[in-house]
């Protein structure tokens, strides 16, 4: 800390044209730990405003036009990689749709009885699947995390399902019926069927 203070001390009295006084900088010396090497000022003119690579002093006028270019932005590590990352799930999930169009180019609603084929176990390459019926409650769209959620009857028991969609143990989805809570008779216009776990458990019995 000595030493430290002893070359700020030292760089101070070489500059001449500082705005920084000696009495100044004798205040400040029982505060040397305030102090940076980088704060202090030094001999010369400096960077060129227009050469800065980061300016924001300048006039920027509300609407852009040839004479006033948009200014830079920070480019912040964080938001960097958050752009990078929403880059890459957006190139995955354009590959997932491309290579298994019957499962995540099916279009289905809440309220529609959808059943899907999923490998049991065996690894995505098995034969041995299950098909897993159901009514979609509520459908998730958030890339990589998209997922649905299904209610069914099995064995007098009612069963929710969250099952992702982008799996690769997911082998097909189809629609079994259009508006199966409500039988075409009325439209359904919710997002979320929430409510349907406190119904009666014929109303999303599916699986007979």
């Amino acid at each position: 800390m000595l030493s430290l203070g002893r070359n700020i001390m030292q760089q101070a009295r070489r500059v001449e044209s500082s705005s920084v006084t000696q009495q100044t900088l004798r205040a400040l010396s029982g505060k040397i730990h305030n102090i940076h090497i980088d704060n202090i000022p030094r001999p010369g003119k400096g960077v060129p405003k227009d050469e800065m690579p980061f300016y924001h002093h300048r006039y920027v006028p509300k609407f852009h036009d040839a004479g006033h270019p948009p200014r830079k932005k920070h480019k912040i590590p964080r938001k960097r990689a958050s752009k990078l990352l929403l880059d890459l799930q957006t190139e995955a999930v354009a590959k997932n749709k491309s290579d298994r169009p019957n499962v995540l180019d099916v279009e289905f609603w809440p309220g529609d009885a959808i059943e899907l084929e999923m490998v049991t176990h065996g690894g995505i390459n098995s034969d041995k699947t299950e098909k897993v019926r159901g009514v979609v409650l509520g459908r998730v769209n958030k890339g990589l995390g998209a997922s649905v959620l299904i209610r069914d009857v099995l064995f007098g028991d009612a069963v929710n399902r969250q099952i992702p969609l982008h799996s690769p143990l997911i082998k097909s989805l189809k629609v079994l019926e259009k508006n199966f809570i409500y039988k075409g008779k009325r439209k359904v216009k919710r997002g979320k069927l929430y409510f349907l776990m406190d119904r009666p458990k014929k109303d999303c019995q599916v699986t007979k």
